[in-house]
């Protein structure tokens, strides 16, 4: 069975690597083809860790928010349930309203296609707060980054988003990002 949510990543890896780069990189990750029927064995962290290797880790941490931020067009394509959230009615939805079960809808499919858990939570205002288990992770999060800052500006593109990423705290089992919608004005 055919898992969409890592073909686009892998799609959004040739994008932003290039083919030769990306398929490079994939091999080295143990696909000898662009991900086949073992897309379950397929980790965002191990893509980090390879990256890191060739590059330096700054630039691991950096492909992964480009790759996150161009894997969203791909997602929108495969998947109708986020793609319906660029329809006028959900659009019209109050701000607060517009954006929680948005980011909800994206976090139950994250944790549905990849081997992990996401959720969404409001920390009050329009601040939320996206956390991903398991929080042993130095590079997957940061594709996490990069798509979130994508799926914001797509929601909304009126307004500013600022994300930020602090790490995870001692003891806790989720990595969290803190992501606050802010007018222009």
């Amino acid at each position: 069975m055919e898992n969409y949510f890592v073909d686009a990543i892998c799609q959004a890896a040739v994008e932003i690597l290039g083919e030769k780069e990306a398929f490079t990189t994939l091999k080295e990750m143990g696909f000898p083809t662009l991900i086949s029927a073992d897309a379950s064995r397929f980790s965002l962290e191990d893509m980090g860790v390879v990256l890191a290797r060739k590059y330096n880790p700054q630039t691991a941490m950096g492909l992964l928010i480009r790759m996150g931020r161009a894997s969203l067009i791909f997602l929108r394509r495969y998947f109708s349930d986020i793609s319906e959230l660029g329809t006028i009615e959900n659009r019209l939805k109050p701000l607060d309203k517009r954006f929680l079960s948005s980011l909800g809808v994206l976090a139950q499919r994250v944790s549905s296609e990849l081997d992990l858990s996401a959720e969404v939570a409001a920390q009050g205002g329009l601040t939320y707060a996206w956390q991903v288990q398991p929080a042993q992770q130095t590079y997957a999060i940061y594709y996490h980054f990069g798509l979130l800052e994508e799926f914001c500006t797509w929601l909304d593109s009126r307004k500013n988003y600022q994300l930020n990423y602090a790490g995870s705290e001692a003891g806790s089992d989720s990595c969290q990002i803190t992501l606050t919608v802010k007018d222009p004005q």
